[in-house]
C-alpha cells in the first residue's frame, strides 16, 4: 500500500496550460521567432521537452532565462489558475485516509502557495521546488532520501514524460494523468505504472 503520494504541479493538480501557453507565445517572439498558432501549441504536447528545444531550433543555454520569464509572467495570474475537476476532493479523501501528500514540481514555490492558499487545498506535507527543468530525477531521489521513505510506499503522480522518467530514475512507481501536457498517446509509449483518466482513478490505486 502507498503511504506517500508527491504530486507534480503544474498540468497535474493546476490547470496552467491555458495561461503558459498564451504566455509562452509573447515571450517567444522576443527571440524571433514568428507568432506560434494554437494548432502549433497542440502538437508541441505530442513532444518531449528536448523534442520541443530541437523543433524550435532554440539554444539550449537560453531555455532556463526562457522558462523563468515564462514562471514570473505566470506569478501575475496565479489567482485565475483553476484547479482540474475533483483534485480538491481526492486530496481531501487521501488525507482522510492518512496518506502523507506532497509536491515536487518545477515551477516556484511561491506560485504554488499562492495557488494552493487561494483555492484551499488541504495542507501539503512538504512542497520541493526544482526549478531546472532537467533535474527533477535526481530532486525525486532526494527527495525520498530527504524524508526518509520507502520507495515501495511512494507513487509520484504527473502529466508529462520527464515525470515518468523522474520516476523511473528514483525507483518509484508512476501515475501518469491524461488531462495535463503531454497527450495520451506519448505518456502510454513511455510505460508508466499507471496510465489515469480521472482523479477517482488515483484514488482506486491507492485506496
Amino acid at each position: 500500500m502507498k503511504k506517500v503520494v508527491i504530486f507534480d504541479f503544474d498540468g497535474t493538480l493546476a490547470d496552467t496550460f491555458p495561461i503558459t501557453s498564451e504566455i509562452f507565445k509573447t515571450i517567444i517572439k522576443e527571440y524571433g521567432y514568428k507568432e506560434i498558432s494554437n494548432e502549433d501549441i497542440q502538437k508541441l504536447r505530442e513532444m518531449t521537452p528536448i523534442q520541443i528545444i530541437s523543433h524550435f531550433k532554440f539554444p539550449i543555454w537560453k531555455v532556463p532565462e526562457l522558462i523563468g520569464k515564462v514562471r514570473d509572467k505566470t506569478a501575475d495570474f496565479v489567482e485565475h489558475i483553476k484547479p482540474f475537476k475533483g483534485i480538491k476532493q481526492m486530496l481531501i479523501g487521501l488525507k482522510n485516509k492518512n496518506i502523507k501528500l506532497g509536491i515536487l514540481t518545477s515551477n516556484s514555490k511561491k506560485i504554488v502557495d499562492v495557488f494552493l492558499k487561494h483555492k484551499e487545498f488541504p495542507k501539503f506535507e512538504f512542497i520541493e521546488s526544482e526549478l531546472n527543468l532537467f533535474k527533477k530525477p535526481d530532486h525525486l531521489k532526494k527527495v525520498i532520501s530527504k524524508y526518509k521513505f520507502k520507495k515501495d510506499e511512494v507513487i509520484y503522480v504527473g502529466d508529462e514524460v520527464r515525470d515518468i522518467n523522474a520516476a523511473k530514475h528514483a525507483g518509484i512507481d508512476v501515475a501518469a494523468v491524461t488531462w495535463g501536457y503531454n497527450k495520451k498517446q506519448i505518456l502510454q509509449k513511455n510505460n508508466p505504472t499507471y496510465l489515469v483518466d480521472s482523479t477517482k482513478e488515483i484514488q482506486g490505486i491507492l485506496i
